[in-house]
């Protein structure tokens, strides 16, 4: 049944100020998803759509006639009034507030491999752990636990830069140090920690078993609690004079590391 359509033209529509709030992480349970590719990537995820906003500027039908079927309230917007929904630069004409996943702990752990879940620790750019997120996807990583501290992963420009990863892939986010600590010795994994001044570089580590694989961010790096707590230190081998790498390259490499070892 297809959801009634609201048209709007004032720029004083309380529409205007939700599809705001979701892109900041205000709506509770709510986050943004914008672009063609992006809204299709949430439908194909089958995440519930509450609210869907296009404007003339949408030139694909079929996606408008898809998010009018399945959203609970469909706005007709002005491309202005979209345009101040919109948190891109170049809105390409449709918006959508979804519901969050709802994620337990034992979803970051399924799969036809041991488990391999990634804990981002202190990733506060947000552009940084959408990719980090996409590259845990692309590499057959279960689940991703993103620390207190860091960047919100359901915020509206971590969504972008996961490209859809994050509708996918099992995420918990605010977990502490102990926390972490405590879901590996729950599950039994074994916990990796990527460090620049770790003894074994990522070849040389057995990367097969069930394992939480554990990265920071250049500047802060990885709390104290779980260096002590890692059963493995490892770090990539860089040439001189490079001394680190974007976190999101570095998980990528350790990652496909881990999906040869495993293949």
């Amino acid at each position: 049944m297809s959801a009634p359509r609201k048209e709007i033209s004032s720029g004083k529509n309380p529409a205007i100020q939700r599809f705001r709030d979701a892109a900041s992480g205000a709506l509770e349970g709510v986050m943004l998803a914008e672009g063609v590719r992006l809204v299709a990537e949430a439908l194909d995820a089958g995440l519930p759509v509450l609210e869907a906003a296009v404007s003339p500027r949408l030139a694909d039908n079929n996606l408008r006639e898809r998010l009018q079927q399945v959203a609970e309230s469909f706005l007709e917007c002005s491309d202005e009034v979209l345009g101040r929904m919109s948190a891109l630069e170049t809105p390409q004409g449709v918006a959508v507030l979804l519901g969050k996943p709802v994620t337990k702990e034992e979803d970051l752990l399924q799969g036809d491999l041991a488990p391999l879940v990634v804990v981002a620790a202190g990733v506060r750019d947000p552009g940084n752990l959408g990719s980090l997120l996409r590259s845990a996807e692309a590499a057959g990583a279960t689940g991703c636990i993103t620390m207190k501290g860091g960047s919100d992963p359901f915020r509206d420009k971590a969504v972008r830069g996961s490209m859809g990863s994050i509708f996918r892939l099992p995420v918990l986010h605010g977990l502490d140090a102990a926390a972490v600590i405590e879901f590996g010795k729950r599950h039994r994994l074994q916990i990796v920690v990527a460090d620049g001044g770790g003894d074994l570089t990522h070849t040389k580590v057995d990367l097969r078993k069930p394992m939480a694989l554990v990265v920071g961010a250049e500047a802060a790096g990885v709390p104290p609690e779980l260096l002590r707590a890692a059963n493995a230190r490892v770090r990539i081998p860089l040439r001189k004079p490079v001394e680190s790498l974007n976190v999101a390259v570095a998980t990528g490499v350790l990652l496909f590391e881990a999906m040869r070892q495993r293949s």
